[in-house]
């Protein structure tokens, strides 16, 4: 009884806290940041999310502002092609059995195995991209290589994964985040690159993943990353 009252103090949280990721949706007439997987949306603090930037599509820095409300961060980018961002996920522990508990080293966590710093990374489309070779400088990334405002609900969408600027075999890309996470996801071959079926006429959130030991001195056994690329397509007939 003492652990299972101790497991619920530190923060159960189901579901793998360690697939979530961090994407945008028009909500409420703004673009909210939205943090969770697939369709369960997770509360945040909207001091987690930093490292705004946004782009014209020739690439040259766009303005944008943010906005508080309920307790979401929302962003209002100015003339922007796309934005990107980051969100702190804080530190998380796996157990052997494979529930995930907030805290990291010396949290006192049961059956601890590992420990975790949680990244999120989004890499958000608002028009046509431009220049879609201009990394965003996030750890992790999805970048399109094509024009995705130009393909419809399953045709192919060109895409590349980097890790620190370089292209990331072997990553794995959820083509539907939102409706598909469960999906077998697609592989990205020796240049990063995979080709992956859009899933919807609206909202698309594609997602991918890594992780990796931390250097020295970090205070986690290990950094995850997780990062999306979303953008919103028209629906048919508009």
């Amino acid at each position: 009884m003492k652990q299972l009252v101790l497991l619920f103090a530190l923060g159960l949280l189901v579901n793998h806290a360690g697939a979530h990721g961090v994407w945008t949706a028009q909500q409420a007439g703004g673009l909210a940041v939205i943090y969770g997987e697939g369709l369960e949306e997770e509360a945040y603090d909207p001091a987690q999310v930093t490292n705004v930037r946004a782009w014209t599509p020739d690439g040259a820095a766009a303005g944008w502002r943010a906005e508080i409300r309920s307790g979401r961060l929302f962003i209002h980018p100015a003339g922007a092609a796309r934005l990107a961002f980051q969100l702190d996920a804080g530190e998380w522990t796996q157990t052997g059995g494979g529930d995930w508990l907030r805290g990291g080293r010396g949290a006192g966590v049961p059956d601890a195995k590992l420990t975790y710093r949680l990244w999120r990374f989004a890499n958000v489309l608002l028009g046509a991209p431009g220049d879609s070779a201009i990394p965003s400088g996030t750890p992790l990334e999805i970048q399109a290589l094509a024009d995705p405002f130009r393909l419809g609900k399953g045709q192919l969408l060109p895409v590349r994964v980097l890790l620190r600027g370089e292209p990331l075999a072997g990553a794995k890309v959820i083509a539907d985040f939102i409706h598909g996470e469960q999906a077998a996801p697609v592989i990205t071959d020796r240049a990063g690159v995979a080709r992956v079926a859009l899933g919807g006429d609206k909202l698309n959130v594609l997602q991918a993943a890594h992780a990796e030991a931390c250097a020295n001195g970090c205070a986690v056994d290990r950094n995850a990353y997780s990062a999306t690329l979303s953008f919103t397509l028209p629906g048919p007939g508009n």
